[in-house]
């Protein structure tokens, strides 16, 4: 088990012209620091989840942390550039729903297996793949994990000595791909984000003007329903994106968790830049006493 490392916030609001009401739509930098995605619900309306990082969070505007609605909506309007709203929209985004509410955080769950036959016991769901709504998979891949079960069970006539082992085999990619690319599709450090929305925009224009000869970008899999998450996760495996984003995320995390500790007690670039003082002095000093020595040689 762990942290999801972030903190969000969801509200419902009406859904806007040209956001399409049959997909999830992700929002990479929808506010500053803020990453965000849009799920369609019944009754044409949209829950649109944001948080940002726990590295970044002491860094996002005030205004959002306000318990005024109208300096919230205000922010909104002038920042949030994903789509528009009407001015009521604002202000029933920041009043009735961002401002009456915690700022969430999560736990996430990783498990190897999802039964037991010894005891019994069939997981599924949170129990198994908790995450953090960046990709807006949770409760497809429960319910998955559910009409999974049933259909082995139907396979094997309710033989549960068959049934709960192929249960784990089928759907423990699926609940880690999940988790993983939930956690690792946006990267904590702004800079490594940026770069990679770039390559995103790039390989998802290739793609389309070359789908023979480019992948599509990992992102554009999650949700249809001819591929698996683990397709997802094996294409962002491949292409290099989810392991770069987890090799920097793992590093910022445990950073964090080292400042808000206290055992560190400097930031790593205040320590490589006394290390590269100390290790400059090194070289320095014996080429000085060299210099010094000739010198009294000589004289």
């Amino acid at each position: 088990m762990c942290d999801i490392f972030s903190a969000f916030k969801a509200v419902h609001v009406k859904r806007p012209e040209g956001l399409s009401p049959a997909s999830v739509s992700f929002l990479p930098g929808c506010l500053p620091s803020f990453n965000g995605i849009c799920m369609p619900e019944t009754g044409d309306v949209v829950n649109l989840s944001m948080g940002a990082s726990r590295n970044e969070f002491d860094n996002i505007s005030p205004d959002l942390k306000s318990d005024d609605p109208k300096v919230v909506a205000a922010y909104m309007k002038e920042n949030f550039r994903a789509f528009r709203l009407t001015e009521e929209g604002y202000l029933d985004w920041a009043m009735t729903q961002w401002t009456e509410q915690r700022w969430n955080r999560t736990g996430q769950v990783h498990c190897n297996r999802y039964s037991s036959l010894e005891c019994g016991i069939v997981m599924m769901g949170d129990s198994v793949h908790a995450t953090s709504p960046s990709i807006g998979m949770g409760m497809n891949t429960a319910l998955r994990d559910a009409q999974k079960f049933v259909e082995l069970l139907d396979e094997f006539d309710d033989d549960l000595g068959r049934a709960l082992p192929r249960y784990t085999i089928d759907r423990v990619p699926e609940g880690n791909a999940l988790t993983h690319i939930a956690l690792n599709t946006y990267c904590f450090d702004a800079g490594v984000q940026a770069r990679s929305m770039l390559a995103q925009i790039a390989r998802s224009g290739l793609h389309y003007l070359f789908p023979s000869l480019v992948d599509p970008d990992p992102n554009a899999l999650i949700g249809q329903p001819q591929y698996t998450l683990s397709d997802a996760y094996d294409l962002a495996m491949g292409q290099g994106v989810l392991a770069r984003h987890r090799e920097v995320n793992q590093r910022i995390r445990q950073e964090f968790f080292e400042r808000e500790t206290g055992t560190v007690r400097t930031r790593r670039e205040e320590r490589g830049r006394s290390s590269g003082l100390v290790r400059g002095a090194m070289v320095v000093a014996p080429v000085a006493a060299c210099a010094v020595a000739m010198f009294m040689k000589k004289q």
